[in-house]
């Protein structure tokens, strides 16, 4: 699929990239709130999926060094075919990152990947898009062709890791971003770092899903390790769970 910006990507859903392109690359949603990135630095993209938010960074910021975790197959594929075609200076594993290690079932979306994950509700998640959808203006009519069978689930299996477990085996001594992007999951990504290492993350962002008080718990976690927490919230997601939160170091 060609992108607006000219950029070539293997993808999975036409319709997924589209929207993954206007969020990334349109809104820069990412590079707000006193994020920033300098040549050389290092960022951790948990929940990768097809890699589209590591094209953006390399554009936007050539030389950095990625560290990229996408669990499910198919997007998994895409992302490694998106490194190599763009020469990206990337590191991508096949398993997702939570507050322990091992193995675990997920829920994948084959045509809503974006969304898949371990705590993944078909009904929930499908009245979500059709609330994103009808307030980008969509008809009804248009909405219910575009959900249909956009959530039928499979169960795949995946290996689970632990931030402190990569940084350990890696070496790393500096994440300069830690972006996190796991529907769900995300506090327990942070709850995956040891307290030895929580001083060599220097900035995050992450969509948080608000649910029994997970974007209180997030933000006191990174408010508690040192960083000053902003919140946001996609106008089109106004009403939802869905926010998003940048964290700075305090003494960046």
């Amino acid at each position: 699929m060609t992108l607006p910006n000219g950029l070539t990507v293997t993808h999975v859903n036409t319709g997924e990239t589209a929207l993954l392109y206007r969020d990334i690359f349109a809104e820069r949603c990412y590079m707000q709130h006193g994020i920033r990135l300098t040549p050389g630095d290092t960022v951790f993209d948990v929940g990768a999926n097809i890699g589209m938010s590591a094209l953006f960074f390399h554009t936007e910021c050539p030389g950095l060094v990625f560290h990229a975790f996408e669990p499910a197959p198919v997007p998994f594929s895409a992302l490694t075919a998106n490194i190599g075609t763009h020469g990206i200076r990337a590191t991508a594993t096949q398993c997702a990152l939570s507050d322990h290690s091992g193995t675990a079932r997920m829920t994948y979306y084959r045509e809503s990947t974006v969304m898949s994950g371990f705590h993944a509700d078909p009904a929930a998640d499908a009245a979500l898009t059709r609330g994103f959808l009808m307030r980008s203006g969509f008809e009804e009519e248009d909405v219910d062709d575009m959900l249909e069978g956009r959530h039928e689930a499979a169960e795949i299996e995946c290996e689970v890791r632990t931030l402190s477990q990569v940084i350990a085996e890696r070496g790393i001594t500096a994440i300069d971003l830690l972006k996190v992007d796991v529907e769900k999951s995300e506090l327990q990504v942070l709850r995956g770092l040891d307290e030895p290492d929580w001083p060599k993350v220097k900035q995050v962002v992450a969509e948080v899903h608000d649910l029994a008080g997970a974007l209180k718990d997030f933000t006191s976690l990174l408010e508690s390790h040192g960083f000053t927490v902003t919140l946001a919230q996609d106008e089109l997601l106004r009403g939802t769970e869905i926010h998003e939160a940048f964290a700075v170091r305090k003494d960046t």
